[in-house]
Order: structure tokens, then C-alpha cells, then sequence
């Protein structure tokens, strides 16, 4: 019984000080919450010592928040080293398929590599036609998860450049996102053959990361020669 009017007299203490229950219990071994809250429901603490507690209480949040934040961080670093080692393990199987390379380097020098997604635009019909080819062939990627979008000058939207790129990528119309009409100073068609600027999206982040994992070997390569 001394024993327990110490742990007591200890637990109060510790939660004017500003202490939270799990402090407190991590402090006093083998004190069940449900006997820690008995103690203390009578408690009343001070405006000062409530500002304490509450102070103390967003400190240990906001170091549980930073914690898991940096702990998701670290695990996607890690997930993106793991794509980018496989990628570089790949890469020798596959450059030795001259269209993989011609694919790979056509992204590196026309594709995106900021964005979460893969994008790649030209206003080339016959490099649209590869890079599609690229990504179902070589990447395999499922053709629900292709979709286009199409810029054009305002002067040309009468033009039907969207079906004209329909029938280049092969995909359907319902998979093209709304076409962006570019402002031009221009009332006059100067070139009948354009068809604006043709953007292939497909929405994985990790065959992005893939992508540039095996430009990555690519490069080891030439620089070591």
C-alpha cells in the first residue's frame, strides 16, 4: 500500500509538471491506465500548468508528425533506390533490343522528368507512332492507362486534331483529355499539315523512376568508355 501511495504521490507530481499519461506509466512501471486515471480525475491544475501540459502536448505531436514524416520519406527513398537498381539490372537484357535504346533516348531528350507521370509530346506524328509502340511493346503498359492531350493554336481547332492524333496513337477519343487551344497572333492557317502538339500521359510514377533508372545504366556505360 506505501508502495502505491508513492506512485501515487509521483503521478500526480509528474502530471503538474505537465507529463502525459503514457509519460507517466512509461515512468512508474506496471501502473494500469485505469488506475492512473483514478488518481489523477480529481486533479485540477493550475492556468499555468494547463498551458504546460498543452504546450507539451503539441511539442510531442508535432515530433510524432516530423517522426512519420520522415519515416514515409525514408521508405519512399527507399522504394525508388530498389526501381532504380532493377531498372540497371534490366538494362543489359534489354539494350541489346535496338528499339529499347531507340525509345529510351528519345525520352531522355523529349520526355518529362519533373512530373509524378510519364509524358512525352512531339508534333511529329512518326515519333508519337514509336513512343507509343515503345510504351506498350517494351514498357507493357495497359491501355487504360494511356491517355493524350492535345495543344493547338486557336486558328486550327476546326481542323479535327483530335482525330487526326486518334488514329496515330490508336486511342479512342474518350481517352483524350480536353485539347488546349494556344492563343497566336495569327487569323490565317500558315501551315495546313499541323496538327498541333500530341502529349502521351500515363499515370505511373514508377515507371517513371524506371525509366530514368535505366537512362541512368545508359550513361554509366558511355561514361565509362
Amino acid at each position: 500500500m506505501k508502495l502505491r501511495l508513492e506512485d501515487k504521490r509521483k503521478a500526480i507530481e509528474l502530471r503538474i509538471r505537465g507529463k502525459t499519461y503514457k509519460e507517466i506509466r512509461a515512468i512508474i512501471p506496471n501502473l494500469p491506465k485505469s488506475t492512473l486515471s483514478g488518481w489523477l480525475r480529481n486533479v485540477r491544475l493550475t492556468k499555468e500548468q494547463g498551458a504546460r501540459l498543452k504546450k507539451h502536448l503539441q511539442e510531442i505531436t508535432y515530433n510524432a508528425r516530423i517522426k512519420t514524416a520522415w519515416t514515409k520519406k525514408k521508405k519512399k527513398q527507399e522504394r525508388i533506390q530498389k526501381i532504380f537498381e532493377e531498372a540497371k539490372k534490366e538494362y543489359p537484357l534489354l539494350s541489346k533490343n535496338p528499339f529499347f535504346l531507340i525509345g529510351l533516348t528519345l525520352y531522355w531528350a523529349e520526355g518529362s522528368k519533373s512530373s509524378e507521370c510519364v509524358q512525352f509530346s512531339n508534333s511529329d506524328p512518326r515519333l508519337i507512332k514509336i513512343m507509343m509502340k515503345w510504351f506498350r511493346k517494351i514498357c507493357k503498359i495497359p491501355e487504360e492507362k494511356i491517355k493524350t492531350h492535345i495543344y493547338i493554336h486557336r486558328v486550327y481547332r476546326k481542323e479535327n486534331c483530335e482525330k487526326f492524333w486518334s488514329k496515330v496513337t490508336n486511342i479512342p477519343l474518350s481517352r483524350f483529355g480536353k485539347t488546349t487551344l494556344k492563343p497566336t497572333p495569327h487569323k490565317i492557317k500558315k501551315n495546313l499539315d499541323y496538327k498541333g502538339v500530341c502529349r502521351i500521359d500515363i499515370s505511373d510514377v514508377n515507371l517513371l523512376r524506371k525509366i530514368i533508372g535505366w537512362q541512368q545504366a545508359l550513361y554509366e556505360i558511355f561514361e565509362k568508355k
